[in-house]
This record gives structure tokens, sequence and C-alpha cells, in this order.
């Protein structure tokens, strides 16, 4: 499958490298251009290819892994997603450490803005629940890590469900953005909530 990652901080490359390493053909982009990123995808080792944005917005699935005020930058409204699927791992951070601040979004929830941004994708809410450094950690021996999953649409979840069981996770399909997708977002009752299950255990 291609796969798309916009944005190469943290989150974007983690995911670019883990889905390279199963076998995917991936494509990662940022603001700054390809020549920006050779030198380290060649550091990490991964097959994942630098790429403008527009290659990465070409391929079956993309990944949104930009920081949450960079996103209307990125979601241009020129954009034809033509129901592409469009997997937002964002948080509604507006600063981060020392002094973490969350958006005010007056009742509204973030993926259902991406949606907005994005109106003929078909957008899954998923990898926002907690920190790369918690999910991608070790686990005990037989033991799967819980990542939760939301979207509107059953087949692009069921497509990003199996994504995240390749990289060795358990996904759990949740429901629509409107309620689930809140229900991951920060401050919601699945944030940051890590659960564990035993690896044989089949998909939700």
């Amino acid at each position: 499958m291609k796969i798309g990652i916009l944005g190469s901080a943290t989150v974007g490359m983690t995911l670019a490298c883990g889905l390279a390493a199963v076998g995917h053909d991936v494509f990662i982009a940022n603001s700054r251009g390809p020549e920006s990123l050779v030198t380290r995808l060649a550091q990490t080792g991964t097959a994942a290819k630098p790429a403008s944005v527009s290659e990465a917005l070409a391929c079956d699935v993309i990944f949104l892994a930009v920081p949450w005020l960079k996103v209307p930058e990125v979601l241009k409204p020129d954009i034809s997603w033509e129901g592409l699927i469009l997997v937002d791992t964002t948080n509604i951070f507006v600063s981060y450490a020392p002094d973490f601040r969350v958006d005010d979004l007056r009742g509204d929830s973030g993926s259902e803005s991406v949606a907005r941004l994005a109106p003929s994708a078909r957008v899954v809410k998923a990898f926002n629940t907690l920190p790369f450094t918690v999910m991608f950690a070790p686990t005990p021996a037989g033991m799967k890590r819980v990542l939760f999953v939301a979207g509107d649409e059953s087949e692009a979840v069921s497509t990003v469900a199996s994504l995240i069981e390749e990289l060795g996770f358990h996904p759990v399909a949740l429901g629509r953005l409107a309620g689930a997708g809140r229900q991951m977002e920060l401050g919601g009752p699945l944030s940051s909530l890590e659960l564990l299950l035993p690896a044989k255990t089949g998909t939700s």
C-alpha cells in the first residue's frame, strides 16, 4: 500500500519507519521539502522515502502528523481528496512543554474540524491517545497495547485498524468521529488511557 505522511517530527517519522518496516511504500513530507529529510531518513535506515507534499497526497492512505496549529495550512481547500483515507493523529495543543496549553474549540472537536477541512476525505482518528514514547514502548511478553480508532466510514476504519495491527497493536474501533473522536481527544476519557490485551485476542 502507498502511504503518505504529512509531518516529519516524532509522530510522522515513527509512523513512517514503522509502516515501511512492515512492507508499505511510504512517502514522508514536510513544509521544508524532501531535501531536508534525506539525511534523517538515511540515519534511521528506513525504506521510507523523502517526498514533496503533493507526492504524499497522491498515496492511498495519508497520515496527518503536524502540530495542531499547522493543520489549516496543510489541509488547503484546493486539495481534492476524492475519498482518500486521511488518518488524523493530531492533538489540540496550542503550546508544548513547559507551558502545555489546549485549544478551546467551543464545543467542537479536533477530528470533526479536520473532517470539515478535508470534506471529501474519509477521516479516521487514531494514534493520538498516548505519547509515542509510551505507545511504541516494549510490552510484556504475550501482550499487545490497545490503540483506539474512530471514523464515520467503516471501510476506512477497517483499513486503518489493519495497519495498526500490522504495527503490533490491538486496534479497537469505537464509532463515529462526533462521539468516539471526542472521547479520544485531549481531556476525553480515553486520552492517556493505556490498556494491554493478550496478543491472541482478535481485532474489535
